[in-house]
């Protein structure tokens, strides 16, 4: 089981291992604009779908698609692309009986093939921003109710009982993205987290993500220091500059200057580098780039950004392993390049999902689906 020596992760030998992997994004938390369609929240995503095409339909989508849209063949294509580690981000409704077993198969697939696993709550009750990645649907009530503060402590420990012992499940993520100005409420869910998995025995890594999406961890340092032989470290996000990376501003280019400040190699390095001075393991649990700016430097910025990574040796994870092609955010190293066939929003899921269901479920699987050449050769 890997643990913290310092401001290195190492195994059970004492050997330094360097998490670099791939987040399988879309999957136990869905997202919309992955599936060519609005960027609309999961609940809202599914509710579309109930009304277009019926509650039986949907039901049905929703297990189909889990089946489907990750399965062990991913397992081992990520194993021969070199990946040594995969982010499994999943909505918190996902943890009940069946949801478990979907993430118990997972970590079984990836242990098989020696690939570790991170374990993402990526929405917790309540929505810890408002964004459609929180599953949020323009709410955020993680912060002022109890109720879903307790709820989401409650998951953590169903979550440490299953997955204590698992030697290849690298860490916990335990909330992705949070948004607050309420900062010593977040710190105490930290805290009573970090607490109740430690309590069941469970010693595996927790990684706290900073606030504004995973940018501002200096609130974060009391629990680090408190925390220095309790296996916890530092989680934050990398897709700046915003407006390039998330392909808002067709004009931009990398290296450039957006907003006034010059981005480069150099830029991206003082960004980064500022996170060392905690003296924890840094792990970047996203950072990736939309392929329509290829032509106006994407791939460079995908390079000299792990490049600097590499250099400081920090641990990350490339957003994401598949998504339909050419939306403004960052999609997948794998690509549906053809969306009018299968993925072009929640209206064409809907008529296909009631003409010809087995086509539609055919075209989830990753074989349907383009690998990014380019991307692939930088990354893996």
């Amino acid at each position: 089981m890997l643990r913290i020596q310092g401001n290195k992760i190492v195994d059970n030998n004492g050997k330094e291992i360097i998490l670099r992997g791939i987040a399988l994004g879309g999957w136990l938390m869905m997202e919309g604009y992955m599936l060519g369609g609005e960027n609309i929240p999961e609940t809202r995503f599914k509710g579309n779908l109930a009304k277009a095409a019926g509650v039986e339909i949907l039901e049905e989508f929703i297990w189909e698609f889990r089946k489907r849209f990750i399965t062990e063949e991913d397992a081992e294509r990520i194993k021969k692309l070199g990946f040594n580690c995969v982010r499994i981000p999943f909505n918190h409704k996902v943890i009940d009986p069946r949801g478990m077993e979907l993430l118990k198969q997972a970590v079984a697939w990836f242990t098989k093939r020696k690939i570790y696993v991170i374990l993402d709550m990526h929405a917790v009750p309540g929505c810890q921003n408002k964004d459609w990645h929180a599953d949020s649907c323009g709410e955020m009530l993680f912060y002022s109710q109890k109720e879903n503060q307790d709820r989401y402590v409650d998951l953590w420990k169903e979550l440490s009982k299953v997955f204590k012992n698992e030697e290849y499940v690298a860490a916990y993520d335990i909330m992705n993205e949070p948004v607050t100005q309420d900062l010593e409420t977040l710190k105490e869910a930290y805290r009573a987290v970090i607490k109740i998995v430690r309590d069941q025995d469970d010693q595996h890594i927790i990684f706290l993500e900073g606030n504004m999406w995973a940018q501002e961890v200096e609130f974060l340092a009391d629990i680090v220091n408190e925390n220095r032989n309790n296996n916890v470290a530092l989680s934050v996000h990398f897709y700046e500059p915003v407006e390039f990376v998330f392909n808002q501003d067709s004009s931009l280019k990398y290296p450039g200057v957006v907003k006034g400040k010059s981005w480069s190699k150099d830029s991206i390095h003082q960004k980064l580098s500022s996170y060392a001075k905690y003296d924890v393991p840094i792990y970047v649990g996203e950072w990736g780039v939309a392929s329509d700016a290829a032509d106006r430097g994407a791939y460079d910025w995908v390079k000299d950004t792990l490049k600097v990574m590499d250099d400081l040796k920090y641990h990350w994870t490339y957003w994401t392993y598949k998504s339909v092609k050419g939306m403004q955010f960052p999609d997948g190293l794998y690509q549906c390049s053809a969306p009018e066939n299968i993925l072009a929003g929640m209206d064409k899921i809907a008529a296909q999902l009631t003409s010809d269901k087995k086509k539609f479920y055919q075209h989830l699987d990753t074989k349907k689906f383009n690998l990014n050449e380019k991307v692939k050769q930088i990354i893996s």
